[in-house]
């Protein structure tokens, strides 16, 4: 730690508790993935923005409330617990959420939960001044969502969209300055998610893959896939998490809060969106390995990987103050290259341009960083 208000009651490193609860939450993106991927429509995509963005902003809150929680306390770890199975029926309501019967009724309530769980476990931290100040618009957020249970399927996304703007909208209206980070565990917490939603994503690829008759589909398919997320890898473990730790461990700790919020809370939920999307396109494109796909499904892929990109780039510009070019550039670079490719050559073409652009990108920071080193 960087100064003694860092250090007061932060955590040092992730807890194997943390790990499991992770799983559970990469569950829950992988759920409501899989909204997206049966519903490949602008409607879809709209379900899956507000769902995914009122289930990240929560996951991000339990990020900093584990950064100050004793988690070899048993009330902590019971507390952890808690919300853990919140998120995991979260998860189990979610792909049902949008349609008839109680499932969006029993999303809210679990969400409900998730909050109160996440505001009790401040009490007695480090953050309870800020959880006083942020918690009361939570509660509202996840009331919110309860009444979206309440109405009829058709206006169920506006209520989620009024949620996820108040939580939007949550840190410029409070201020967060009464938090603490601790920055080794906090980048750490954040890195493990976006490990293991690649992991998933690739699970689920590769559960697709192996669903195809054709063997050079299957294997040249899943190959493509599996590369493509390594290069997703290595573009934000290469260099920009450990650069992060130390970028962040030079902000003044009473702007710590405020810049951590900006870079991985909203940066972040891009880069995770991006690759949620990014799995549903290569799954897509498999799916038309040999030949040009349609509308909304062709563009999930190009979509996807340019979420991705434009999140890294704003991650980069939130804790350094410069903008990335080469990734900006890449943005470019894929919606020019993979969307025609998907649209009018195949699938297969499509996985191999992203595959391209983001190699190229790899290459050229690789080669940029020996030069500035040198």
């Amino acid at each position: 730690m960087t100064d003694e208000r860092a250090g007061a009651g932060a955590a040092e490193s992730v807890r194997p508790l943390e790990l499991f609860f992770d799983l559970v939450f990469v569950f829950t993106i992988t759920q409501v993935a899989s909204v997206l991927a049966a519903l490949p429509t602008l409607l879809g995509l709209a379900r899956v923005t507000v769902l995914l963005g009122i289930i990240w902003w929560m996951y991000a809150g339990y990020a900093w409330l584990t950064n100050a929680l004793d988690l070899d306390r048993t009330g902590p770890r019971l507390l952890l617990l808690g919300g853990t199975a919140g998120f995991f029926l979260m998860s189990v309501t979610v792909p049902k959420a949008a349609g008839p019967g109680p499932w969006a009724l029993l999303f809210g309530a679990c969400y409900l939960v998730v909050v109160t769980v996440h505001l009790a476990g401040f009490i007695g931290t480090s953050g309870r001044r800020g959880i006083l100040r942020v918690g009361p618009l939570n509660v509202a957020s996840a009331l919110v969502v309860l009444a979206a249970g309440a109405v009829p399927p058709h206006a169920r996304l506006w209520l989620w969209a009024v949620a996820f703007a108040i939580e939007l909208v949550t840190p410029f209206v409070t201020g967060v300055g009464e938090f603490t980070v601790g920055v080794g565990h906090f980048v750490e917490r954040h890195g493990l998610a976006v490990i293991i939603v690649l992991g998933e994503s690739i699970t689920e690829v590769g559960a697709a893959t192996s669903r195809q008759d054709e063997v050079s589909t299957a294997i040249v398919g899943g190959l493509l896939a599996l590369v493509l997320a390594a290069a997703m890898w290595w573009l934000y473990f290469g260099r920009e998490e450990g650069d992060s730790e130390a970028r962040l461990a030079q902000v003044p700790a009473d702007r710590r809060p405020r810049v951590a919020v900006y870079s991985f809370g909203y940066a972040y939920f891009v880069i995770v969106f991006g690759i949620a999307v990014t799995a549903v396109g290569m799954d897509q494109a498999i799916g038309s390995f040999h030949r040009a796909s349609h509308g909304l499904p062709a563009a999930l892929l190009p979509l996807g990987t340019c979420l991705f990109l434009a999140g890294l780039a704003c991650f980069h510009r939130t804790l350094s103050g410069t903008w990335p070019r080469a990734r900006l550039w890449a943005v470019l670079a894929v919606a020019a290259l993979v969307t025609p490719a998907a649209l009018w050559i195949s699938g297969a073409a499509a996985l191999a341009s992203a595959l391209l652009v983001l190699l190229a990108l790899i290459l050229w920071e690789g080669h940029r960083a020996t030069g500035d080193a040198s």
